[in-house]
């Protein structure tokens, strides 16, 4: 832009006409209207480039708005041999609006994250005048948001704001969370005169009075502290009359800190009380900014009293036509509202964190080559595959909850989904930040237990022996529903115990064939054993031998023969006793 205390430049610039609207914890635009003796400028050589406009008042200080460009129109008008173009410009924040993202910051604050999206964009020109304590949260999801809504949100749920400050050669974002923050402007002191276009003077000025919210509630639930719920409570101090029948409930405070809880709450009644008295008016100060304090002298409105106030919104237009010939002096006006600085600014929670729908894949994480990593709960890490940034390992993961069928104080079913498993996960109550896990999916990796199509008949779970364990080292128990096959299967890798408190019943209705392969023991402790075979026979084969024994009375078979010993033997035979051999011998 050309210097406009200097002679008009051919080839040049000049701004003719300025619309600018700025706001507290908003990216301010200004239009400007500007002409050249060239036509047709190359509106791409404009782009990205920082633009300046010095607003001048007699008696006044220099006012300097200072942006990017974002837009250069070239309107067709010829005026005086002069092309006139508009340029819009902005803040270099604005240009987070065009970048979008899903990404996942963890055991970061507010002003970490902030100041980390701000670097990724080369937003430099910033002050933090943060004076309260910032908690690290545990786990923050941008999801599908433009990297500004998604700062906005961080900000409005942390209770931080900005403002700008400008010179001639840039711009600088100031983020603070108090009344603290604004500065004074240079030329503070005002008076509401009727007449008069001075920059000291306000030629209207409203008051305003409306109701708000009485007691804003919220709460949440922590699964470390299920019985406590995660309560905060907010009073509003300018409500109104009636405020108790004003009363706001909000589920879920998504926290599950109690005093972000409390906090939360806080912000929503400093939004409404500070928003239940705004003041306005129109001027002639182009100082007047977002953020800056002025002092209004016998203000009108509170018995001539003597009151601060911050500025918190600001159109202005300025107009000079002189570079075109006009003849109608230069003209500046501002339309503004602000509030009491005693009143404690807040930002609304207006940038809602996305609702999550439906279900989403996400990869279970582990640390140090584990293959189960959960914690005492049962939660596990997993990084949800909207998050591109691969770098995300499972220190940096979050702790998700598992859906199981069932549950209870040691009782229930419980399975924990194994390092690098693809899982579906949704979203509690929607919150991005608080996934849970629903279910595995198999994928071409990590294809189905059973063949499909030749084994899809079948239905069960097999599990697979950690760490390291192999394909053959598994625990299996599975269903194959094929008609006229139907077949149970269990198998144990290793041991099967199996207790029963009471009584067991096995019906069989075909055969039994029992193989083991090493010692097998059956023992009654305090009854009796019975085997019973009603229509055929019982067979008992060994290669060795087989003994009977009770108390001192044994029999014993080998294949050379079988020796029966006992304190006393009695043979009786109702009908007849047959021994047959080649040699008997008895002894007394």
């Amino acid at each position: 832009m050309g210097d406009d205390t200097q002679p008009f430049e051919e080839g040049t610039l000049h701004a003719v006409g300025l619309r600018a609207h700025e706001r507290l914890s908003a990216p301010y635009v200004m239009s400007i209207e500007a002409v050249c003796t060239e036509r047709g400028l190359d509106a791409d050589a404009f782009l990205g480039q920082p633009v300046s406009i010095t607003v001048r008042r007699k008696n006044g200080i220099d006012r300097f708005f200072h942006g990017v460009v974002r837009q250069f129109v070239a309107l067709g008008i010829e005026q005086r041999g002069r092309w006139h173009y508009r340029i819009e410009a902005v803040p270099s924040l604005w240009f987070l609006s065009q970048s979008v993202d899903c990404r996942i910051f963890q055991k970061k604050t507010a002003v970490q994250i902030l100041r980390q999206v701000f670097s990724d964009h080369g937003v430099t020109k910033v002050k933090f005048q943060v004076t309260g304590a910032q908690t690290p949260r545990e786990y923050t999801t941008q999801f599908n948001e433009d990297d500004l809504t998604f700062c906005h949100r961080i900000m409005q749920e942390s209770g931080l704001f900005y403002y700008f400050e400008h010179t001639k050669d840039q711009h600088t974002l100031i983020v603070t969370d108090s009344n603290q923050g604004f500065q004074k402007m240079e030329q503070p002191d005002h008076r509401v005169i009727e007449l008069g276009d001075n920059v000291d003077i306000f030629n209207d000025w409203r008051t305003s009075a409306a109701t708000g919210f009485g007691v804003v509630k919220t709460q949440d639930y922590d699964p470390t502290q299920p019985t406590t719920p995660v309560s905060g409570r907010g009073v509003a101090q300018l409500a109104g009359p009636d405020s108790s029948k004003r009363d706001v409930y909000r589920w879920p405070s998504m926290t599950t800190e109690h005093s972000i809880a409390g906090d939360r709450a806080r912000f929503a009644t400093e939004a409404s009380d500070v928003r239940s008295t705004l003041c306005g008016g129109r001027g002639y100060d182009p100082n007047l900014c977002p953020g800056f304090r002025f002092m209004l002298l016998g203000d009108p409105t509170d018995g001539g009293a003597d009151n601060e106030y911050v500025v918190e919104e600001v159109f202005h237009s300025a107009q000079d036509d002189t570079w075109v010939g006009g003849t109608a002096p230069a003209d500046y006006v501002a339309q503004f509202s602000a509030f009491l600085v005693k009143t404690p600014w807040r930002e609304p929670l207006v940038c809602h964190r996305p609702v999550m729908t439906g279900i989403y894949s996400a990869i279970v994480l582990g640390d140090g080559g584990e293959e189960i990593h959960a914690d005492r709960l049962g939660r596990i890490k997993v990084r949800p595959l909207f998050d591109h940034r691969k770098e995300t390992v499972a220190s940096m993961a979050i702790w998700a909850r598992v859906l199981h069928p069932w549950s209870g104080n040691k009782w229930g079913w419980q399975h924990l989904p194994r390092v690098g498993t693809e899982v579906g996960i949704s979203f509690m109550s929607g919150d991005c930040d608080n996934p849970v896990v629903m279910g595995c999916f198999y994928h071409e990796q990590n294809p189905p237990v059973f063949d499909i199509p030749s084994e899809k008949t079948k239905m069960g779970f097999r599990s697979r022996s950690t760490h390291g364990g192999g394909t053959q080292d598994y625990n299996e128990l599975s269903f194959d529903d094929r008609l006229g096959q139907e077949v149970f299967f269990m198998h144990a890798q290793k041991d099967h115990l199996m207790e029963v408190e009471r009584n067991q019943s096995d019906s069989i209705g075909g055969e039994r064939d029992t193989v083991v392969h090493d010692d097998d023991s059956l023992t009654s402790r305090t009854g009796n054993i019975s085997a019973t075979a009603e229509m055929g026979s019982i067979l008992m084969q060994a290669e060795t031998s087989i003994k009977l024994q009770c108390g001192e009375s044994i029999i014993t078979m080998t294949p050379a023969g079988i020796t029966v010993e006992a304190p006393e033997i009695t043979i009786n035979g109702t009908a007849t006793v047959t021994i047959s051999g080649g040699m008997v011998l008895i002894q007394p």
